[in-house]
This record gives C-alpha cells, structure tokens and sequence, in this order.
C-alpha cells in the first residue's frame, strides 16, 4: 500500500474518533434531539402533520428509495462488467458499500433499543427518550429498533463515490462529496419532519456510512488501481 494511502486511512480513521466523540457529546449534554423535533411534532398544532403527508411519505421516503435501490443494483452490475477492467477494484469498493452500508446499519437498527421520536412519551408515545451515548448505559425494557437511520442508509452509500475519484480528480471527489452529504442531510430531514428519526439518528448514520465506505475501498484494496488522471 503506498504510504499516501496509509496516512490517508489513518487521518480518515482518526477523524471518525474526533467527530464521534463530539457527536456523543453534542447530543449527551444538550437537548438538541428535542428542541429541533418540538418544532415538527405540533408545526401546525397536529401531531406529526408532515408525517404521511404526499411528498414526504411517498414521493420522498418511498420513490427515492426505489430509485436509490435501482441505482444500487446499476452499480452491482457495473462491478460485474468491469471486473477484468483497470478499474475494477473501484467498481468493486462502490459495489460492496452499496450493499454494506444498508446491510449494517439494519443490522444495527435490529439490535438497537431507541425509539423513533413518534414513540416517545414526549410526544404521546410510550418510551422516554435517550440520547445514543446514554442509551448505550441504560436497560431500556421495550426497545425500540430505531436507530440508526435505515432510510437515511438507502442514500449514503453513495459517498463510496467520493474515493472512486479520489486522488487523481479531487475537485470531482469535493463536489461528489457535498451532494451525497446533501442528499443524506435533506433524506434525513425528511424523517425529522415525520417524526421518524432524531437529528442524531441521521449524523451517526452518516458517520457509520462514512466508516463502512473507508473499510470497503480498504478491503476491496481500490487503491491499487486509482483513476487515471484526465489529460490536460
């Protein structure tokens, strides 16, 4: 491995413990989880008005997860058809994160006992709320299945895009970079507003995407073969 990608994985790996750690703090020692839902939960004095409504429910949470799905499954074939290609690996690294990213984070969600914010006693529900630090150190009696964000994980696999074209085009590798996150943020939001998932749910999503990313294009070993750089 060329020791440009050893210090890049190493930098990746220690930015995961500086945000995570702040994550768990941000979220343990403030009421943002809360503050920001109490402005969804009763925006028009209903319960939850945006959570079946048209655009959020179904145009939103269920069309884009089938045209994220279908997108997926362009990318599995991609690998297939080009793998005795130069940039095979790569292809391979996308592939695996499009099936590991969601894979996982329903695996996590199976084992996790949070609530989703519509269950929580704060908002007529039956659960008290926990943060995802404190719900680490806490018997919780009915869990949840909650957390992470399972819809939110439909999407952010795309960030195994970011290192399909990094190093050789960095500019491409930034501006795949800030969409995917904006797409992730903005499915993310939608949950929010439905009373789905906590803002906590979708950062520590996005977090543990980003990680699944990392291990699958190490693991695919992708930086064997990094793109060519364009001619100039």
């Amino acid at each position: 491995m060329p020791i440009t990608w050893r210090q890049f994985y190493r930098n990746q790996l220690l930015l995961l413990v500086v945000t995570g750690l702040c994550l768990a703090l941000l979220f343990h020692f403030t009421s943002l989880d809360v503050q920001l839902e109490d402005r969804w939960h009763s925006a028009t004095g209903t319960a939850w008005p945006l959570r079946d409504a048209w655009w959020t429910s179904t145009v939103m949470h269920t069309w884009l997860r089938y045209v994220l799905n279908i997108a997926a499954l362009v990318c599995f074939w991609q690998a297939w058809k080009r793998r005795r290609d130069t940039d095979a690996l790569r292809w391979r690294a996308v592939a695996i994160s499009a099936l590991a990213v969601p894979l996982l984070v329903g695996i996590g969600k199976r084992l996790s006992p949070m609530h989703c914010p519509w269950d929580i006693d704060r908002y007529g529900g039956y659960a008290p709320y926990y943060d995802p630090f404190a719900a680490l150190l806490t018997h919780i009696p009915q869990p949840g299945h909650c957390f992470p964000a399972g819809f939110v994980s439909a999407g952010s696999w795309l960030l195994a895009f970011v290192l399909f074209f990094y190093p050789a085009r960095k500019r491409v590798s930034l501006l795949v970079g800030l969409g995917a996150t904006a797409l992730i943020l903005a499915m993310g939001l939608v949950q929010q507003m439905r009373g789905a998932h906590f803002l906590s749910h979708v950062l520590w999503t996005l977090w543990l995407s980003w990680a699944i990313v990392l291990a699958a294009h190490a693991g695919a070993r992708a930086w064997r073969t990094p793109i060519a750089t364009p001619a100039t």
